[in-house]
């Protein structure tokens, strides 16, 4: 019976990865990593934005049936907004607020202040008021974003 003799250089050659296929899957996954993660990241804006926008309607909402029960936009009890942060869970993106002129009880501006992580948004801040306009406050929005392209 013949045996083999014993080569301990064979028996582990070709096993593992060399330095340089380590360096190429490590440039592959950073070069993915910096084109997923700006794109996760503008559509996880994209949501927080349609949920304020969804949560300003509503609260645009309960004040024409604050008019209706009140005669104005104003009184007592004073408008208490169902909806003064988004998301409604979790940490705050939008702060709420409702404004209504002392001259004018029968308007309001609904008003979506940035907070947290959407602090630094390109579209700005929010508004709503009592005739269902859709704007973007002055001097919050980046250059070339507009209420059309903001509010989708």
């Amino acid at each position: 019976m013949r045996t083999r003799p014993f080569r301990p250089a064979a028996c582990c050659a070709g096993r593992g990865f060399t330095l340089v296929e380590l360096l190429v899957v490590a440039a592959a996954l950073a070069l993915l990593a910096a084109i997923a993660l700006p794109a996760f990241f503008e559509q996880l804006a994209r949501a927080r934005r349609s949920d304020v926008q969804a949560a300003l309607l509503e609260d645009a909402g309960y004040m024409q049936h604050y008019y209706a029960s009140h005669d104005a936009f104003s009184g007592t009890p004073p408008p208490q907004l169902p909806f003064a942060q988004a998301p409604r869970q979790g940490g705050v993106a939008y702060v709420i607020t409702v404004a209504v002129p002392p001259g004018d009880p029968s308007s309001f501006l609904l008003t979506a202040a940035r907070a947290g992580g959407m602090a630094r948004d390109p579209c700005g801040d929010f508004t709503v008021d009592h005739l269902g306009r859709r704007e973007l406050v002055p001097g919050t929005f980046a250059a070339g974003r507009d209420a059309a392209r903001c509010w989708r």
